[in-house]
């Protein structure tokens, strides 16, 4: 797999999620989306304070660790609207507006890539997005997360532990297979019928083409 394409695609993803970043930090700051904002702004300053003292070395790694994770649980717990929001704005974008603009996130059409189908002469239907999405955007996290806080805080944290650790064994095997496949297809490809072209290599497939030499006519 050409190294430059895939830090192409590494970098249209990141891109990506910078644009959910921002969109999903502008809807954190709309208060009347959730009726526990009061707290869950107290609990994430407190959270951003835990952070700074770590930083600054005032705390261990073992104490932060321990913070951070009671902190992460009320945030969870207070912003739920906020992780339903983000499955919601992942859905519309990985999947809605890439279905209407035919294959392209903002990062993708910057670095000018497509998603195609396998097959590349069929197109693409909403479910293969669909698929796509759940599996590379980390939403089998997100709505597991949602039903383990249901759960008492015990039980949350044995359930989220779990689905954590596999959605970082699932990110690592989509990223060593985007890497050393030979069609840079991942786990999300393959399960959702896709693989990512380079708009860029299409001028160059052309130049290759040697096109037929007139024929010289001999006047002798």
């Amino acid at each position: 797999m050409n190294n430059n394409f895939v830090f192409r695609r590494i970098g249209a993803y990141l891109i990506d999620i910078l644009v959910i970043a921002i969109i999903s930090a502008g809807i954190v700051e709309l208060s009347f989306l959730n009726p526990k904002f009061e707290a869950y702004k107290e609990v994430s300053n407190q959270y951003n304070e835990t952070l700074s003292d770590y930083y600054n070395k005032e705390i261990d790694i073992d104490k932060f660790s321990e913070k951070s994770k009671e902190l992460g649980y009320e945030m969870n717990k207070n912003g739920q609207v906020y992780i339903i929001s983000g499955i919601i704005l992942s859905l519309i974008y990985y999947g809605g507006f890439v279905y209407w603009t035919k294959g392209q996130t903002l990062g993708k059409k910057l670095f000018k890539l497509k998603i195609v189908h396998k097959d590349s002469t069929k197109n693409l239907k909403f479910y293969n997005y669909l698929i796509r999405t759940i599996i590379l955007n980390g939403l089998i996290l997100n709505i597991l997360t949602l039903i383990a806080l249901q759960f008492s805080k015990n039980t949350y944290f044995e359930i989220y532990n779990i689905i954590s650790n596999l959605d970082t064994i699932i990110i690592m095997i989509i990223f060593l297979m985007v890497m050393f496949s030979k069609d840079g297809r991942g786990l999300h490809d393959i399960l959702a019928m896709t693989k990512v072209i380079d708009l860029k290599a299409k001028p160059a497939l052309e130049s290759k083409i040697i096109k037929p030499k007139k024929e010289e006519h001999n006047d002798e």
